[in-house]
C-alpha cells in the first residue's frame, strides 16, 4: 500500500554525531540577518542617556529644562519623571536589602562613573546627543571606595552613604573532615576585572502598540525572562508585551538581566505613546558591562606523598555599586572550589562587597574560570612546594572514575567522569616530556627566551542555574510535509537551528533541510528559560527530543490504522519521505498524507511535552595544557602552543563543538594574556575605549589542537552536557599556571594576571634571582 507519493531523491538522515555544517550562517556572513538596530520602525524615535562622570556624589541640581526646548526633543526623563521600580535580577531582591537596590536612573546619588541620570529622547541620535549636553547636574562629591579589599575592611568609605558595610553578602560553610598535613602552600591570588565587550553592545527598541501593548526588538539571552522584568517594573501584564531577541551579536553572560537602560527606555516609551530607539555606543558597553573581580586567600594543606588534606579560602567578590548577578557568580565560584580533586575538608569565606565601580556580572564561565585558576595555581604551588611533577600531583588527586556521581562536599554533585582520560590524552597530545628536557635545557643556559608549561584539570556545572534545568520546545509536522520546532531557547551564535534539525532528523529520518526553527519571540514562543550556563543541546535538545518522540509515537499510530499494521511494526522509511511497515517499503505513508489525516482526526501532528533535568544539571570537564615563550628581556609572553581536551558528553556536532571551544579557549586566554578593566583611584575608567582596553585579535593565538573524551550523562536522553563555557574554564587557569611556570627561575611563585610585558618584566627586574 503506497499512500501520498514518495520523493524522486533520496533524503538520508544527518542525525546527532554527525558534523552538519552550521545552516544558520549564510544571513549572517551575506549581511541579511536582522539585529535590533536594524529592525523597521515608523517614526522611531532616538535616545542616548546622560551619565555620571564621577563615582559618588549626591545629585544636588539635575536641570532638563534647556535639554527639552532643544530642536527635535521629544522627552527628557529623570528617575522621578518615569517611577520605575528596582531592577534586579530574579531572586536576588530575596538575598539582599533594600539599600541595595538598582534604580534604572539615579535618584538622589550616584554611586559609579557611567550610571544613568537621565535620558533624552528625541528625533535623530544627533539631535539627542546634542541635547544630553544641555543637562545640567551639579554633584556634591561624597566617599568612593574603588579596590574591593579595602572595601572589605571596617571602616573604609561607604559605596552607599547610609549603609554599615560594603559587605552585601557574607557566608561561611566548613565541611569534610580534618586530615593530616605535613606542608602548607599559601597565595592570594586574584582575577582582574574585565569587560564583556560583545560584538554588539545592548541594544533595544520599544514599539507601543494598540490597546496598551508593545513589541520589544532587545539585544538579549532571555527573551522571556526580560519579557517579564519589563512588565514588572512597568506594573504591566506580561502578556502585553510581545519581545523579539533577533539576531544577537553575542552575550557570553552580559545579556541575561533585565538591563536598567532596558526598563527606563521601555518607561520612556510608554509614557511618549511613540516607539523609541536605543543602541548602546561602544564606549557605554565597555563602562557598564564587567564580569569577573575576585580575589582569593588561599591555603591548601597536603601529605608529603601529595595528596591534598584541606583546602582553606577566604575570598572577596567585587560585585560593584549595586550587588547583583555577580553575588550569583560568586557563589558558583564557591560550589567549583575542589575542582577535580579528592578534598576532605573545606573551609570557605565569601564576602561580595560593594564598590563605586559598574556592576558586576556574568562572562563565559561566570564562577567557573575564577575557581579553576584558584585551585589549579594551588595544586602547582604544592607540586613545587614538594618537588612532584604538576601532571603527577594531579593524577595522585583526582576524584576516581568508580566514585561517580561524586559529591565535593560544596554543593555540586559530579554526575560522571573520567579524570584521568584527558590529563592523559593532552600530556601524550603536547609531548610533555620533551617539553620539560626542553625547558630544563633554555634553563640550564639561562636563555633569553625561557618556556613555560601549564596544566589545568577542570570540572565545570552546566545547567545549574535555577529554572534553566526545565525547558519546553514544540514541534508540528505541517500540511506540506515539513517540520518545525519551537524550543524555548534563545540563539546568539551557538547553533541552535543546526543541531535541533539534527535531532528531528535523527528521530524521523528527514533531512534537516526540511526543519525550520523559530526561537527567541515570546509570543511565537509561549514560555522558555532563553539560553546561557551552558544550558541549550543538553536541556533545549532534550526538551526537542521529547517533542519529536511524541510526535513520531502519535504518527506511527495514525500510519498503523492507515497501513493496517501495528504502531510497533511502524519505522521511519529510509528515505525520509514518511513512514513504513517494517520490512515491507511498499506499505508507506508521507508525513504529508500523514499531517492531513492528523490534522482530519483534529489530532494534529503537534506536542510539547516539556523537559526537566535534575537541579544538578551536569558537570563537563577536560584538561588543557598551554605552552608560552616569555621573553625576558622585555616581558613579552608568547602562546606557543595550547592542546585543549574537552568531554562534554555525547557530542551532538563535532564541528560546533569544536567550534565552541575555540571561542571558549579564546575568552580565557585573552584574559590571561591581555584583558583588564582598571580605575585610578578617584574612581575614573581608564580603558572606556578599545584604544585602552587590550582586545586581541586572532593574530595573536596559535593554531589550537583539540580533543575529546566521551563520557555521556544519564542526566538527559541525549548523554550530553554543556560545552560552550569549558574552553574558558581551562584555558584560563592553564595559561596562567604556564606563566608562572616561566618565572620560577627568577624566584617568582606567583604572579597576577594579565600577563602584559610591563607587569612581567617588573616583576622580573624586582627579584635579584638568577636565571637558572
Amino acid at each position: 500500500m503506497y499512500i501520498g507519493g514518495m520523493h524522486d531523491d533520496p533524503t538520508p538522515r544527518v542525525g546527532v554525531g554527525t558534523s552538519l555544517p552550521r545552516v544558520e550562517d549564510r544571513a549572517l556572513l551575506t549581511g541579511h540577518a536582522d539585529f535590533s538596530a536594524d529592525v523597521p520602525v515608523d517614526g522611531a524615535l532616538q535616545a542616548t542617556f546622560v551619565r555620571s562622570t564621577v563615582p559618588h556624589a549626591k545629585l544636588t541640581v539635575l536641570d532638563t529644562a534647556e535639554a527639552r526646548s532643544s530642536p527635535g526633543v521629544e522627552a527628557v526623563f529623570t528617575t522621578s519623571d518615569l517611577k520605575l521600580g528596582q531592577v534586579f535580577m530574579p531572586g536576588m531582591d530575596r538575598m539582599l536589602g533594600d539599600h541595595w537596590h538598582r534604580p534604572a536612573l539615579a535618584r538622589d546619588e550616584v554611586r559609579f562613573a557611567g550610571e544613568a541620570v537621565s535620558v533624552v529622547i528625541a528625533d535623530t541620535l544627533a539631535h539627542a546627543l546634542d541635547a544630553a549636553e544641555l543637562v545640567d547636574i551639579d554633584y556634591e562629591p561624597l566617599p568612593h571606595v574603588i579596590e574591593p579589599l579595602e572595601a572589605a575592611r571596617p571602616g573604609s568609605p561607604r559605596a552607599h552613604s547610609g549603609t554599615d558595610s560594603n559587605v552585601a553578602v557574607e557566608d561561611r560553610i566548613v565541611v569534610g573532615e580534618q586530615a593530616q598535613a605535613d606542608v602548607t602552600i599559601s597565595a592570594r591570588m586574584t582575577n582582574p576585572r574585565m569587560a564583556v565587550a560583545p560584538l554588539e553592545g545592548n541594544s533595544i527598541t520599544v514599539d507601543p502598540r494598540p490597546g496598551g501593548s508593545f513589541i520589544v526588538w532587545a539585544a538579549t539571552q532571555l527573551p522571556h525572562a526580560l519579557r517579564d522584568g519589563l512588565a514588572a517594573h512597568n506594573n504591566l501584564d506580561p502578556a502585553l508585551v510581545r519581545v523579539i531577541a533577533t539576531s544577537v551579536g553575542g552575550g557570553f553572560g552580559g545579556k541575561t538581566a533585565t538591563d536598567p537602560d532596558y526598563a527606563a527606555i521601555f518607561a520612556a516609551a510608554a509614557r511618549i505613546g511613540r516607539p523609541v530607539r536605543w543602541v548602546q555606543p561602544r564606549n557605554e558597553n565597555l563602562l557598564n558591562m564587567h564580569a569577573r573581580g575576585q580575589t582569593f586567600d588561599v591555603t591548601l594543606s597536603a601529605r608529603r606523598d601529595g595528596s591534598v588534606s584541606a583546602l582553606t579560602v577566604d575570598a572577596v567578590a567585587d560585585v560593584g555599586a549595586y550587588p547583583g548577578v555577580g553575588v550569583g557568580v560568586a557563589l558558583t565560584t564557591r560550589r567549583h572550589a575542589p575542582g577535580q580533586y579528592q578534598i576532605p575538608h573545606l573551609e570557605y569565606r565569601v564576602r561580595c562587597v560593594a564598590t563605586n565601580t559598574a556592576p558586576v556580572g556574568a562572562f563565559r564561565g561566570a564562577g567557573r574560570p575564577e575557581a579553576t585558576g584558584m585551585i589549579e595555581r594551588s595544586m602547582d604551588l604544592l607540586a613545587q612546594r614538594l618537588d612532584i611533577d604538576p601532571v603527577e600531583i594531579r593524577r595522585r588527586n583526582l576524584v576516581p572514575e568508580n566514585q561517580f556521581p561524586h559529591d565535593n562536599l560544596v554543593g555540586s554533585i559530579y554526575d560522571t567522569g573520567d579524570y584521568l582520560a584527558p590529563l592523559e590524552r593532552a600530556v601524550e597530545l603536547v609531548d610533555y616530556h620533551s617539553l620539560r628536557s626542553q625547558q630544563r635545557y633554555r634553563r640550564s643556559r639561562s636563555e633569553r627566551l625561557q618556556l613555560g608549561i601549564g596544566i589545568a584539570s577542570f570540572v565545570e556545572m552546566s545547567a545549574t542555574v535555577p529554572g534553566f534545568h526545565v525547558d519546553r520546545a514544540s514541534l508540528e509536522v505541517s500540511i506540506d510535509g515539513r517540520f518545525e520546532v519551537r524550543p524555548g531557547t534563545a540563539s546568539h551564535g551557538q547553533g541552535h537551528h543546526t543541531i535541533y534539525a539534527q535531532i528531528v532528523s535523527e528521530v524521523f529520518g528527514v533531512h534537516p533541510s526540511l526543519v525550520s526553527v523559530v526561537e527567541s519571540d515570546t509570543d511565537a514562543v509561549p514560555s522558555g528559560s532563553g539560553t546561557g550556563g551552558s544550558r541549550s543541546a543538553q536541556v533545549g535538545g532534550s526538551a526537542v527530543l521529547a517533542a519529536a518522540q511524541t510526535v513520531l509515537n502519535r504518527a506511527k499510530a495514525i500510519a498503523a490504522e492507515i497501513l493496517h499494521a501495528t504502531p510497533d511494526d511502524i519505522i521511519p522509511a529510509e528515505d525520509g519521505s514518511g513512514l513504513q511497515a517494517r520490512g515491507v517499503r511498499s506499505a508507506h505513508v508521507t508525513w504529508i498524507s500523514l499531517a492531513a489525516a492528523a490534522l482530519n482526526a483534529d489530532r494534529p501532528l503537534r506536542a510539547a511535552p516539556g523537559f526537566k533535568q535534575t537541579l544538578d544539571g551536569t558537570a563537563p570537564f577536560g584538561c588543557h595544557i598551554a605552552v608560552v615563550d616569555l621573553d625576558t628581556d622585555v616581558g613579552d609572553v608568547r602562546l606557543r602552543r595550547f592542546v585543549a581536551v574537552d568531554d562534554c558528553g555525547t557530542i551532538l556536532n563535532p564541528t560546533l563543538a569544536e567550534g565552541q571551544v575555540h571561542g571558549g579557549l579564546l575568552g580565557g586566554i585573552s584574559q590571561a594574556l591581555f584583558e583588564e578593566f582598571r580605575y585610578d583611584e578617584d574612581g575614573n575608567p581608564l580603558t572606556a575605549t578599545f584604544a585602552d582596553y587590550a582586545f586581541p585579535s586572532a593574530a595573536e593565538f596559535p593554531t589550537f589542537e583539540t580533543d575529546h573524551t566521551v563520557t555521556p550523562t544519564p542526566n538527559n536522553p541525549l548523554g550530553a552536557k554543556g560545552i560552550g563555557e569549558a574552553g574558558t574554564t581551562g584555558s584560563w587557569a592553564a595559561v596562567q599556571n604556564a606563566v608562572n611556570d616561566a618565572l620560577r627561575p627568577f624566584g617568582i611563585d606567583h604572579l597576577d594576571p594579565p600577563y602584559t610585558p610591563a607587569r612581567v618584566w617588573r616583576a622580573i627586574h624586582a627579584t635579584t634571582s638568577p636565571r637558572n
